[in-house]
This record gives C-alpha cells, sequence and structure tokens, in this order.
C-alpha cells in the first residue's frame, strides 16, 4: 500500500477513531487503528467492540492495502509532523508501516488487517435523517444526566425514541433527569425505541460538530447495535439490553412555587456555592420569598458558609428546599438560555428546571434532605 495524505487531514483523522480505542484494550490488536485504502480515499478504522468509528479522508492512492498499527504510536508522530505532504508505505511482507515527511521518516511495526475485528459500515441514506446542530443539541442537553457508574448499566444509556416526526432523549442516574423532545423534519417510518450508551452519544456529539451536516440513524437487522452515518464519518455501537425506568413518571403535573431567575446570575451564584458546598457534599440551600428574592446559602461547620440573594420572579408560596448544586452547575452549563425557570412543589419534592427558550427541554433534580 502506498499512499500520499496531508498531515492535518490525518492528525484529524486519527484523533476521530482513537476515540473508540480503550485505554485497557482486552485484545492488544483492539490497541490498533485500521488504515485502508477505499474508493480514492484512506479509511481509518477502530474499535473496543462496543463502539466503532470509522473515517475517511482524502488521499493520493499509489496503490491498494490495509494494515493495523499501534494507535497511539502513529498519532503521536503524525501530531508533531509540520502542516503538508505525508507519505505512507506498507511493505505487506513484514507488515510494516512507512511514513515520511520531508526529512523525517518512523518505521511501525503492525498486524495484518485481516486479523482486525469486522467493523459494520450503515448504507449510504439509510435511517432516520436528523440535522446534526439538532442531534448534538439533544445529545448535549440530556447526557451528562446518565449514570457515570452504576449497578444497574440501562442507566448508562440513555432512552432515545422515534415517534413519526417526534424524537425524544431521556437521561437519568436515580437523582435526577434530563429530557429532550424535538420535531423530526422527515417522519419515521416506525416508531423505534432505543437504549443507547451515554459514552456512544458524547462521541457522536463531538464528531458531529466537525461534520456539520445531516446524521443518518439506523439498527441493523439482527444486531443489537446502532448505526450514524455522516458525511465522512460513521459510528457504530452496541445497544444496552433492558428496560429503562419510567423516569418521565416524575414530571410534577403541576407547580405550588414557580421561580424565574436570570439564568446567567444564578450560575454564578451557585459555583460561588460550591466554593464551600463541595465540603458538603454538595448541599446548597435555596429560600424563595414571595417578595421577589432567591437566598442561596451553603454552610461546613468546619470550613465557613456562604450566602448571597438574588432577585427573581415569584408565584406561588415561600418555600426553603436543598440541592446538589453540582447537579444545577451542570445543566446551567448546556441550556443557552437568558434565564430559567425553577418548579417546585415543597422541600422534600423534585425541582423542575426548564428554559423558556426551549420548551422541549426539562430537567428534573431530587432535593436533598436537610435537617
Amino acid at each position: 500500500m502506498q499512499v500520499a495524505v496531508v498531515q492535518e487531514n490525518l492528525a484529524k483523522g486519527l484523533g476521530i477513531v482513537s476515540r473508540a480505542i480503550s485505554s485497557r484494550p482486552a485484545n492488544p490488536i483492539l490497541a490498533n487503528v485500521l488504515l485502508a485504502t477505499e474508493d480514492g480515499r484512506l479509511k481509518l478504522a477502530a474499535t473496543d467492540l462496543e463502539i466503532g468509528i470509522t473515517t475517511r479522508i482524502g488521499a493520493q492512492v499509489e496503490s491498494e492495502g490495509a494494515i493495523t498499527v499501534p494507535a497511539r504510536q502513529l498519532s503521536d508522530y503524525v501530531n508533531t509532523l509540520p502542516p503538508g505532504r505525508i507519505d505512507l508505505d506498507v511493505d505487506m511482507a513484514t507488515f510494516t508501516l512507512t511514513v515520511k515527511s520531508g526529512h523525517s521518516r518512523i518505521q511501525i511495526k503492525g498486524v495484518d488487517a485481516n486479523e482486525y475485528p469486522a467493523i459494520p459500515i450503515p448504507e449510504d441514506g439509510a435511517g432516520i435523517s436528523i440535522s446534526a446542530a439538532i442531534l448534538r443539541d439533544m445529545i448535549d442537553h440530556v447526557v451528562f444526566a446518565a449514570a457515570k457508574e452504576d449497578n444497574r448499566p440501562i442507566l448508562q444509556g440513555v432512552l432515545t425514541r422515534f415517534d413519526g416526526t417526534k424524537f425524544t432523549m431521556v437521561a437519568a442516574d436515580g437523582y435526577r433527569m434530563a429530557m429532550r423532545t424535538e420535531a423530526l423534519e422527515t417522519a419515521a417510518t416506525k416508531p423505534l425505541t432505543l437504549v443507547i450508551p451515554a459514552k456512544t452519544l458524547a462521541e457522536v456529539s463531538k464528531i458531529a460538530k466537525a461534520e456539520d451536516d445531516t446524521v443518518y440513524v439506523s439498527v441493523p437487522e439482527g444486531r443489537n447495535q446502532v448505526m450514524f452515518h455522516m458525511n465522512n464519518t460513521d459510528v457504530v455501537s452496541q445497544l444496552i439490553d433492558g428496560k429503562f425506568p419510567d423516569v418521565e413518571a416524575l414530571i410534577p403535573k403541576s407547580s405550588a412555587t414557580v421561580t424565574r431567575v436570570d439564568a446567567e446570575k444564578f450560575a454564578a451564584a451557585c459555583k460561588r456555592a460550591l466554593i464551600v458546598a463541595r465540603e458538603a457534599n454538595y448541599t446548597t440551600r435555596f429560600k424563595i420569598k414571595t417578595d421577589g428574592q432567591m437566598v442561596i446559602t451553603a454552610q461546613q461547620i468546619e470550613k465557613g458558609d456562604t450566602e448571597e440573594t438574588l432577585e427573581v420572579e415569584v408565584n406561588g408560596q415561600n418555600l426553603e428546599i436543598a440541592f446538589n448544586v453540582s447537579y444545577l452547575l451542570e445543566v446551567l452549563s448546556v441550556i443557552d438560555t437568558e434565564q430559567v425557570i425553577i418548579e417546585t412543589n415543597g422541600p422534600a419534592a423534585p425541582g423542575v428546571i426548564k428554559a423558556p427558550e426551549n420548551t422541549g427541554f426539562i430537567y428534573i433534580v431530587m432535593p436533598m434532605s436537610v435537617r
């Protein structure tokens, strides 16, 4: 195999597929990246058997071929090279990749590409079409609320539903829930409900930012997998088996107290409260008064305390409630809105966070018990 590529493109492609490589691969070959010629381009692929990523970059192909080489070694070397042409030359007799750039050269020992696990590729135009911008926002608005580690693996996934033109994503970790609903321009041909690993969706969001086009989502027959097809990149992932809990039942039908607050000022006040609250299990109290004030306090007996008052709009009853302030800061970091609405029904009931400019988004956070 003899191929010439541009350094910037190769570095970018390696950065994309390396997201599918585990830091502790179960099989040594899974630490490798697959390089192969395909339709006059260079294909790069990697997998950890749960998620696989394939991307393609422009290339000048002198001769066809394929090889797998250690991803980190190749990526580290390419990232040190200056912009410009890179020549890739594979000796198929010894499975050695030679990388040349100007007066620089490295030889990397590889493994026969036939030994690399096959990574399924979706068909062009197959599946449900979604604007990349919408998909990115949907993912970013919910994925942070999925469980990072849990004895219920289902909570490490994101419930993803397609029903006609209605597209819904829901994530929860037992302490909070984030849900986002959007209308599709083209209706799904049949209802579809999936639980997709949150880590897969986080990577899809990052890749979609670079692709900036339409994303096609498909589920191949007979395999417990979901595929995302973009301009030059495909992502395939195992789905999570099991029934996602009915966390949407947590959404209150009405609220005793509705508070509207400036989002930027609220986030700043929460960040200041965090300085003390992190020493007290992140517990922060919010005293909401009908006279238009919200008093935010955090206390740790041995470290000190903090208090801040914000002007707010309040409809309903006075209320004092406590939340994990880090859960509030996480949602405030992803919603792009001037104001935030907080709906509450008492100190022991869940709090509801809404963004007035985005009626399709809702965030539920459980209160903390305070004595």
